[in-house]
């Protein structure tokens, strides 16, 4: 829970009154998050400047890539999903992009080749992340 609340209040269009909320019982758990989006000027997402450069940056890598269109629309659909700092495998890909595991294996080889994901040791075997681009 403290991760929770610590991770919404540092988000950055936080406002007093927009605490995340718990409540548990015997049989269930439910977090409420307030919409922070909800009431910002001219109905904008207020979107931290440095989250932009870097979204800007990964769509700049993954448009140089020798691949196709709709394998660009996949890696950047995992890369809004996973971002920089999430570690992912096959599974994981098969599941967020709805593909077979052998389909999400070549998708990782086409990322290593390309030179855009590195391993990751510690979460076990086949856990890449996204390199942070330069």
């Amino acid at each position: 829970m403290n991760k929770i609340r610590d991770a919404y209040e540092n988000a950055a269009n936080f406002r007093a009154g927009m605490e995340p909320a718990f409540y548990s019982d015997r049989t269930q758990f439910t977090v409420t998050l307030p919409n922070l989006n909800y009431h910002t000027a001219n109905h904008q997402v207020a979107i931290p400047k440095k989250h932009i450069a870097v979204e800007v940056a990964i769509d700049v890598v993954i448009d140089e890539l020798n691949i196709t269109a709709s394998t660009k629309a996949k890696i950047r659909s995992i890369f809004n999903y996973v971002g920089y700092d999430t570690a992912f495998g096959r599974k994981d890909i098969a599941g967020i992009i709805g593909i077979s595991q052998t389909a999400a294996g070549n998708l990782i080889n086409k990322l290593k080749t390309a030179d855009v994901i590195e391993s990751v040791s510690g979460l076990g075997k086949g856990k890449y992340k996204f390199k942070k681009a330069k």
